[in-house]
């Protein structure tokens, strides 16, 4: 299987070559389950899949940056190389894949309210969905799973309309802002504005009265491994090497200390707790926020739509202040590793390692086992 570019990894053991499997036709045993716990002995993604299938929060979605298309792309391409592996016998699991499906879906771009054109042009625009649909069989009945991927570079407050038929927002934004004066280069807004905006309308989504089974996660920003002070992109010119002879090279810092990390951190810092009197073993990864949904100081939701005149923002009679839960899905250590981006030059992007992926994959599962039902 591939994702990108893999040509880059540097690592032997994580190249494609860990990806093949034997033939079907070699195949004359049938899978042995001796060794086989049912809960941790098993494919992550396959397992998290699952998860979603059986709950009532079935329907997950990556909003973000390039970064959340290739973690979106990631499980797909795990949960196709599970079924492949359980279809030759060399991964058991007591819920088979029937199959794995891609669909991509139109987005109107020039959708209107109340006579007003409010979807901005530009590249960033999103334009399509993509969504990925997994079928599960077990004991003559199936189980399916959805998930999503939503362009989102930078806040981009006209689209969330379209997020309302997901279960789980899976959220993030970094990438497309300066990491030196952390301003987007979109329309210019800080991003630490801009993270709050988007909180604002996670806690307002978790948070509707109409539909309880909704959960909302922000993701840490993977590390960039530029020769730089901070490992960010600087633009060219800023470079005093060669662009080509340019590798990726590693932190001079913490991941943790980098720009976008730092501004997440002062904004749930600002305006989110822990709660104390919850002792899980995810409960340093859930945060309570507190937010004005109708708040004008950023580019809130509300705001957007007030500004452009449309006439559906939200209802004026309701309490704007909510509180509304967001969890973390801490990943950043996962990639701390210069060898693993996709080639040189590009010091952002990474290989499509099977095994990183899954790790990532279950922190989401056992970030979510505590919400999911039935489980």
């Amino acid at each position: 299987t591939k994702l990108g570019n893999q040509c880059g990894c540097e690592v032997p053991e994580f190249r494609p070559s860990l990806s093949k499997w034997v033939p079907n036709e070699t195949i004359n045993r049938k899978p042995s389950t001796d060794s086989i716990n049912e809960n941790y002995g098993v494919h992550s993604s396959l397992r998290l899949a699952y998860n979603l299938a059986q709950s009532n929060y079935s329907h997950l979605c990556f909003v973000g940056d390039s970064i959340d298309y290739s973690i979106y792309d990631a499980f797909k391409v795990n949960l196709q190389r599970a079924s492949k592996l359980q279809q030759n016998g060399q991964l058991s699991y007591k819920y088979p894949v029937l199959f794995v499906e891609e669909r991509e879906f139109e987005v109107n771009v020039s959708r209107t309210d109340n006579g007003v054109h409010y979807v901005p042009a530009g590249w960033r625009q999103l334009k399509r969905i993509l969504q990925t649909e997994v079928v599960l069989y077990n004991n003559d009945n199936s189980k399916t799973a959805k998930f999503s991927y939503f362009q989102h570079y930078g806040w981009s407050p006209w689209d969330v309309e379209l997020l309302e038929n997901c279960n789980i927002i899976v959220m993030n934004l970094s990438l497309h802002y300066d990491s030196d004066s952390g301003r987007g280069n979109r329309f210019g807004n800080p991003l630490t504005d801009d993270t709050r905006a988007a909180i604002t309308a996670l806690v307002n989504f978790t948070t509707a009265t109409s539909k309880k089974n909704r959960i909302a996660i922000w993701r840490s920003t993977l590390p960039q491994h530029f020769d730089t002070k901070n490992g960010h992109f600087e633009m060219w010119m800023k470079y005093t090497k060669n662009t080509k002879d340019l590798t990726c090279v590693p932190l001079k810092i913490s991941f943790r200390d980098q720009s976008y990390n730092i501004a997440h951190k002062i904004v749930f810092e600002d305006i989110c707790r822990q709660d104390d009197n919850v002792k899980s073993s995810c409960s340093a990864y859930e945060n309570y926020c507190t937010v004005n949904i109708r708040e004008k100081k950023y580019q809130t939701t509300y705001l957007f739509r007030q500004s452009n005149n449309l006439t559906t923002w939200v209802d004026e009679r309701e309490n704007p202040v909510k509180t509304g839960k967001i969890l973390r899905w801490d990943i950043a250590d996962l990639f701390d590793n210069h060898l693993w981006h996709s080639e040189s030059l590009d010091c952002t992007h990474y290989c499509y390692i099977p095994q990183v992926f899954d790790a990532a994959f279950e922190r989401l599962d056992l970030l979510l086992r505590i919400k999911l039902k039935n489980i």
